[in-house]
């Protein structure tokens, strides 16, 4: 295939939705050689903070030496960004060569499989083989890291954890726990002791966590051979933040507090690979948390820097514009803090878009009384709440005058052309691919679409944010 190609292959099979397991991911990868054999995993699950910690121990990683490959969801800006070379994104030759050789198995396995059931109706149907979108694109990405010689891979969970394709994997080397809240709770549970169990189901031998609630750390901590402490911050600017953990010093270009909580889960992360048997320098680990970069996870960009980000915007003399995707109120209640202590007493807009199947009114009442005006938007995928919507429920619950806008650039050039100082856009990580440097398609390539089936709570419901 051609790399279109390859992106409208995934699109055709994601509109047919996804059935939530880990048997057929196995059976592909088994299939493909079961190329997760060839390397150790890292293996990420929470509520928030997979990205950001993700990003973090690969730059750490790759600091200390290491071939890194990296697999994330959803995409922010482009679809290739799922996977990731030592942080780099694969070309698109390589997502269309690798995903090329996932379809053809997948093809050959289920013309094999008709062909054994022939003329038996209830053998074929109990024998299908038909990989959902996120099966096939973890099996790529997994293909592609043997292919490509890497020597330790990090992964993300699309969705909980114990269903979830990546948990499918042999060779796990640890597991990392990122904060639990409540969300996706039509899937994974409606209490943080339900979610946590679902998130910790990752856990094969050694694991590490972040300080928890205590309804999920009475679930998680049990599990886990590391609880990471509480950072002390030394210094903080809208491009950095130094801290103090375990009596050394640490530098990271990740911004706020719940970033501070991420970063020290990375350094035992770090720890308990080192016991493992990993080469990790006490320089690389500082270098790689200095290094890590996450796009829209309270991404600043001012005149000084935007011309060099991946972001379609002119930002004019003395404005300033945050991108983060908080879309839910665990990830708001941080995007409001951190608001408040790098931007004090500033005046603020806000672009909003939200998915109608978040809590956005949680999400509206923990960031808009920052703000001054709000602009809603409506984001580009089939769940999205209607910028109508939003500017109800926001004037309802806010009193914020709110304009409804066309789309984020709109949303955003208007709010850069009022009085406010800084321009804050948030609500759902859809938001950020219309503001992109043009080349490549949309970013989550279906991922805005992707329907996943829970049989045991009987719902349905999508995986990303």
């Amino acid at each position: 295939m051609f790399y279109d190609e390859a992106l409208e292959y995934i699109r055709l099979i994601e509109a047919d939705g996804s059935d939530y397991g880990l048997e057929r991911e196995r059976e592909l990868l088994d299939i493909l050689g079961s190329p997760d054999r060839e390397y150790p995993i890292v293996h990420i699950a929470g509520t928030n903070g997979k990205g950001s910690v993700s990003a973090m121990l690969t730059a750490v990683l790759v600091a200390a030496g290491y071939r890194v490959g990296t697999y994330n969801s959803p995409a922010v800006l482009r679809y290739n960004e799922r996977f990731r070379l030592n942080g780099t994104p694969l070309s698109d030759d390589k997502v269309a060569e690798y995903m090329t050789v996932v379809r053809d198995a997948a093809e050959e396995e289920r013309r094999k499989r008709e062909s054994e059931a022939a003329g038996e109706k209830d053998a074929a149907q109990q024998r299908k083989f038909n990989p959902t979108a996120f099966e096939q694109e973890t099996a790529l990405a997994l293909v592609a890291f043997a292919r490509e010689k890497c020597d330790v891979a990090v992964l993300e969970t699309g969705l909980g954890g114990r269903w979830d394709a990546t948990n499918a994997v042999h060779e796990k080397v640890l597991a990392v726990i990122t904060k639990i809240g409540l969300d996706h709770c039509a899937l994974l549970g409606d209490t943080l002791v339900e979610i946590a169990g679902e998130k910790a189901a990752i856990i094969r031998d050694t694991a590490v966590t972040c300080p928890q609630e205590s309804a999920a750390a009475d679930v998680i901590y049990p599990l886990v051979q590391r609880v990471s402490g509480v950072p002390r911050l030394i210094g903080r600017t809208p491009s950095g933040q130094r801290f103090e953990y375990d009596g050394e010093q640490f530098e990271t270009g990740l911004v706020g507090d719940h970033q501070l909580v991420n970063a020290a889960l990375v350094i035992e992360a770090v720890s308990a690979l080192r016991e493992k048997g990993f080469d990790i320098p006490q320089t690389a680990l500082k270098e790689g948390l200095k290094r890590a970069v996450w796009h829209a996870r309270f991404e600043v960009l001012t005149e000084s820097n935007y011309a060099n980000s991946p972001y379609d915007i002119e930002i004019t003399h003395g404005k300033t514009l945050v991108l983060d995707g908080a879309h839910n109120p665990q990830g708001a209640d941080a995007l409001a803090e951190t608001l408040r202590e790098v931007f004090p007493g500033a005046r603020i807009a806000a672009v909003t878009g939200v998915l109608a199947d978040k809590d956005f009114e949680g999400v509206m009442r923990r960031v808009l009384p920052l703000a001054e005006r709000m602009y809603a938007v409506t984001p580009d995928s089939p769940r999205a709440l209607p910028a109508e919507k939003l500017k109800e429920c926001a004037e309802r619950v806010t009193g914020l005058p709110v304009e409804v806008c066309g789309g984020v650039r709109e949303g955003v050039t208007r709010a850069l052309a009022s009085e406010a100082e800084v321009t804050v856009v948030f609500g759902s990580l859809t938001l950020f691919h219309e503001i992109a440097r043009k080349g490549g398609e949309r970013a989550g390539c279906g991922d805005v679409a992707r329907v996943r089936h829970m049989s045991r709570r009987g719902v349905q419901k999508t995986d990303n944010a």
